[in-house]
């Protein structure tokens, strides 16, 4: 798995708004004043409740 940033600056919070942050086709964040990102501790491709995810 790529290494990504584990914590995000105000900047960067703005760079997604615009989607300049994840690169085109990802999602982006509301603009101000609705500018947050919630906490995403894990990530797995066959965790959950269906094994799917």
């Amino acid at each position: 798995m790529t290494d990504f940033p584990t914590s995000f600056d105000r900047d960067d919070l703005l760079k997604c708004a615009r989607g300049e942050l994840f690169g085109p086709g990802n999602a982006q964040l509301p603009a101000p004043p609705m500018l947050m990102m919630d906490r995403i501790t894990s990530i797995s491709g066959d965790g959950g409740e269906h094994g799917k995810g």
